[in-house]
């Protein structure tokens, strides 16, 4: 039976698939403000005091996917700002150092993956499609097989070998944009760095039993989404 984790994870891909027939805007509107809820999630889990600020988290990655739709120059500045910005705010305004610098990693690593979808569009809507299934593929079989297993490994194993499966797909029918050894390159990235989204998302909580469900919606996004889309754009230009 499908638990209420896998619908809501089925439902999410649809909307990201409705967001991406919508184009640029369409994956803006969606994006943003799930970025924006999962760092403030994220860090109203930490416990430490001072707190790192959940509005500062929220609003800096929402910045971030939201400058992607000017270019990658824009996003760059965007993050360029929100380091200074910490940095001022340490030195000038005599702010934490620790919660300032968890605030602006929680906000600049989830307005990445974020971002980088909305980045990656400009070239066309099928990389994307890609992107967001190798993402729904890996996390639906590794929660499936993953709960209830005997085995730690048995989840992520689940996950490539679905990743796997949509590569095989991408290399039959997707040409072009897909060529040669290109989904292949691509579908190994996923296989190594999807899984390791949940836990860059677990090491940006404080209490990993927190609920965090919109971040627990792009975690497996955090790493592989921004390296995904670089090695695309160069693989696929």
């Amino acid at each position: 039976m499908v638990g209420p984790h896998a619908r809501l994870g089925l439902v999410w891909f649809l909307v990201l698939m409705a967001a991406l027939a919508a184009g640029r805007l369409g994956l803006i509107l969606v994006l943003a403000p799930c970025a924006g809820l999962a760092a403030a999630q994220a860090m109203r889990s930490r416990r430490t005091h001072p707190r790192p600020s959940p509005p500062a988290a929220a609003a800096g990655a929402v910045l971030l996917v939201v400058a992607a739709a000017a270019g990658p120059v824009a996003v760059g500045v965007v993050a360029v700002v929100l380091v200074g910005a910490v940095a001022a705010g340490v030195v000038v305004g005599g702010a934490s150092r620790a919660a300032s610098t968890t605030t602006v990693v929680a906000a600049v690593a989830i307005g990445l993956a974020g971002a980088s979808p909305v980045l990656l569009v400009r070239g066309g809507i099928v990389p994307v499609l890609v992107l967001l299934t190798f993402a729904a593929a890996h996390d639906a079989s590794a929660y499936v097989v993953g709960t209830g297993a005997a085995g730690a490994w048995e989840g992520p194993a689940a996950g490539a070998a679905s990743i796997a499966a949509v590569t095989l797909g991408v290399a039959a029918v997707l040409v072009p944009p897909f060529r040669g050894a290109t989904p292949w390159i691509l579908g190994g990235v996923a296989i190594v760095l999807a899984p390791l989204g949940p836990y860059a998302a677990s090491a940006l909580m404080g209490d990993r039993r927190a609920n965090v469900p919109a971040l627990r919606r792009i975690d497996s996004l955090l790493v592989l989404a921004p390296v995904w889309c670089l090695v695309a754009a160069l693989a696929l230009s």
